[in-house]
């Protein structure tokens, strides 16, 4: 694979120096990994587990990264799959005194933050001591810790270099370390934001254009008779705040709320559903505010949710849908809601 397109930019001298001290590791750090990897594959990390008769392996190839969990030498109580493309692999942000990098492999509700590194040499002498190693291993549940394992130094198999990392590029990917995520090659970057500052009252907000609340052609607003073929709604037993009753039209990945046959609310949990500029369920945080054109004002780059109202020259109900794109564990969209001021 290709070396990093980057890498000439973490530093002069150090970086040629520690370019030496890597080749010279290389081999060290990664040869005790090759036994847990299949075939093929490249090993990312490996290690044996401080306390426990466990062991953990982080694989890769052009296509798939792995994550194996169980009895050194035996069979994994827990294996991991995910494509390249998905999986959430976190690089090295050339700070810090030492070089250490993760992946992070989800199922279900469940995170498996894998990561392993070293202690740079900054001297003949440490270089002669040889590498320092560091793992471990991090399991949260619904993006809270339950679990925090350590890994035995010595057993620690980690090499820093292209990789994983040039395995990303090979996708079409860029690492966007504003969001902590990656940005896929094929969002563009806007000429012009589609997110507006505007103020209301002495507050500065933020706004999206009413073009921009639709889901797959489906618009805030819309009367029952616009939605086609999507099926009839049923009653629920929810009421708006005015006492309202709401109707609901519930789809494969969607669902649309109606009151007295008008669209009122709108929510997915399908990247088969999008708005007219490509957000979706499923798109990193960066990729969103690529789209977006910024983070929304009051939110930052990693907020769990993101909010903005629509745009309007009136002031009647439409200056009151707001759109409301959150955020999973994995830092991709889990959800996009339309709501207004009467549901």
């Amino acid at each position: 694979m290709k070396g990093r397109k980057n890498a000439d930019k973490r530093g002069g001298r150090l970086g040629q120096y520690l370019g030496v001290c890597l080749v010279c590791f290389g081999v060290v750090l990664t040869s005790k990994a090759q036994a847990g990897c299949a075939p093929g594959q490249e090993p990312f990390t490996s290690c044996q587990i401080e306390g426990r008769n466990t062991e953990v392996f982080v694989c890769f190839d052009d296509n798939v990264a792995t994550y194996s969990y169980g009895p050194i030498g035996g069979s994994p109580e827990l294996f991991l799959s995910e494509t390249i493309a998905q999986v959430d692999f976190q690089p090295w942000s050339g700070l810090g005194t030492a070089i250490s990098e993760s992946v992070t492999f989800y199922n279900g509700d469940y995170g498996y933050d894998v990561g392993g590194g070293f202690d740079r040499p900054f001297s003949e002498e440490e270089m002669l001591l040889g590498p320092r190693r560091f793992g471990w291993v991090e399991v949260t549940q619904s993006g809270a810790r339950i679990a925090s394992l350590r890994c035995i130094p010595e057993t620690v198999s980690y090499g820093f270099g292209g990789g994983l990392y040039d395995a990303k590029l090979a996708a079409g990917l860029i690492w966007d370390s504003y969001s902590a995520t990656w940005i896929s090659d094929r969002i563009p970057l806007t000429a012009a934001p589609i997110l507006i500052e505007s103020r209301q009252s002495e507050a500065v907000a933020d706004c999206l254009p009413a073009s921009e609340f639709r889901l797959n052609g489906v618009r805030m607003g819309d009367p029952l008779n616009k939605l086609g073929k999507l099926g009839s709604p049923e009653a629920t037993e929810e009421t708006t705040n005015g006492g309202q009753p709401i109707d609901r039209m519930t789809l494969v990945g969607a669902h649309i709320d109606l009151v007295q046959d008008i669209v009122v609310a709108m929510s997915t949990t399908s990247p088969d559903w999008h708005l007219p500029s490509g957000l979706r369920v499923g798109l990193t945080r960066g990729e969103v505010i690529r789209i977006l054109g910024r983070v929304p004002n009051g939110y930052t780059a990693t907020s769990q949710t993101f909010v903005a109202h629509v745009c309007s020259e009136h002031q009647d109900a439409d200056d009151e849908w707001s759109l409301l794109i959150a955020f999973g564990q994995d830092k991709r969209v889990s959800s996009i809601s339309f709501v207004s001021p009467s549901h």
